[in-house]
């Protein structure tokens, strides 16, 4: 069995792994842009929560409606610095999938690279053979023609 037939195993196991690492790398970036989302609608709800405040009487709100508003706007800043780590930690775990698919893409590559050259060295070594044979049977009816 010839050596690029031999590897043919190995490249369709790295093939294989190359195309679940791009499948985690998908997994990763909808998990980033589902937690990024969330972060702009609880953005968006505390600028449309300040922004009904800012229309209401402020004059006529009572101190103990003060206080509940500060802390529920401190309860939501929380709330949002904790969604930009999350935001964070998703990217940061995105960013390495895709190093992980970079990694194993490579290699795949260097595999294929290597079954290439096996395959060429292969069709050098049967053109050799095939013009070496033409050789011969040109040279024996050579010299089996009368002279």
């Amino acid at each position: 069995m010839k050596r690029s037939k031999r590897l043919s195993p190995v490249i369709e196991i790295a093939a294989k792994d190359t195309e679940a690492a791009l499948t985690k790398v998908g997994l990763a970036n909808t998990a980033w842009l589902q937690e990024k989302q969330q972060l702009e609608e609880l953005h968006r709800y505390k600028g449309e929560y300040l922004e009904k405040f800012r229309r209401g009487d402020t004059l006529i709100m009572s101190a103990q409606k003060v206080l509940e508003l500060r802390g529920f706007l401190s309860q939501l800043d929380q709330a949002i610095n904790a969604q930009q780590e999350q935001v964070a930690l998703r990217y940061q775990q995105l960013e390495n999938q895709r190093l992980i698919w970079k990694q194993v893409r490579i290699k795949e590559q260097a595999m294929q690279s290597l079954i290439d050259r096996y395959q060429n060295d292969e069709q050098q070594l049967e053109d050799k053979k095939e013009q070496r044979e033409n050789d011969e049977r040109n040279t024996a009816q050579w010299h089996r023609q009368p002279r």
